[in-house]
């Protein structure tokens, strides 16, 4: 073989292994960029999973205008009590069938002694029935309550889920039902309903109501209803036989726990 062609052979065989070294420079390069976007979908992908329902993308935490002060629960008349009142505080899921003939039984009772300003009332929402019932209602009807707040008509969507709640426990509230329909029986409107969908549809509240679920437990309350005045705890049974006048008037006489 003369001289320029063995010139040429090594040229050429130099030009393959340069395309060669290339071709597989390029390819890792596309290997280590596949894995650092996997890594990062990966990574966002868990924390969605990590915050479970939390806020979906656009939302954010929000406390409830009424809250009280330590985010313990809301205040349904802020402003119309004076100071030395007794304060109400009534422990609820909305999923729970006995709250409902609470609220069927004394519901009237208590709205009336918040308005007037006899009382200083306040809800606090648990969601432990999700659990049991295998199911997020609770926690979905809590934060929707907690929009409501904010939409200035929390007592009265409050009264709307109750007297929406299906008959069937475990059943469930629907989105329809929690965005559209209890809304409008708590006459929530306009610009009102837009920024109540807004909220319930980021789950902006959600994380106030998990709050308020773990500090009733922090109380001690482990089931519900449970009605508190002024700290003392009320003995069911006293409260479901009493009548609307003899409930009144054993939240104006109950000492409170010191």
């Amino acid at each position: 073989m003369s001289q320029s062609r063995r010139e040429a052979l090594r040229r050429q065989q130099e030009a393959q292994a340069r395309a060669k070294r290339t071709q597989r420079i390029v390819i890792v390069g596309a290997i280590v960029l596949a894995l650092v976007v996997v890594g990062v979908f990966g990574a966002i992908f868990i924390g969605q999973l990590n915050r479970g329902s939390a806020p979906a993308s656009g939302g954010s935490a929000a406390v409830p205008v009424n809250a009280t002060a330590d985010s313990s629960g809301i205040v349904v008349n802020p402003g119309k009590f004076a100071a030395g009142v007794p304060k109400v505080e009534v422990f609820v899921d909305y999923q729970c069938p006995v709250c409902k003939q609470l609220e069927t039984m004394h519901g009237a009772t208590l709205d009336d002694m918040a308005t007037k300003g006899e009382i200083q009332l306040i809800y606090r929402t648990m969601t432990f029935l999700d659990n049991n019932l295998r199911n997020d209602s609770s926690i979905r009807a809590g934060t929707a309550a907690a929009c409501a707040d904010n939409a200035g008509r929390y007592g009265a969507y409050h009264d709307a889920i109750f007297a929406g709640q299906p008959t069937t426990e475990g059943t469930g509230y629907t989105s329809q039902q929690l965005r559209v329909d209890f809304a409008g029986v708590a006459g929530i409107t306009g610009d009102s309903l837009t920024g109540f969908q807004g909220c319930f549809d980021t789950r902006a509240t959600q994380s106030f109501v998990q709050g308020t679920n773990e500090k009733a437990a922090q109380a001690g309350v482990n089931s519900t209803p449970t009605v508190m005045v002024n700290g003392t705890k009320l003995d069911n049974n006293t409260v479901f036989q009493a009548t609307p006048e003899a409930f009144r008037q054993l939240i104006l006489t109950t000492k409170g726990n010191g």
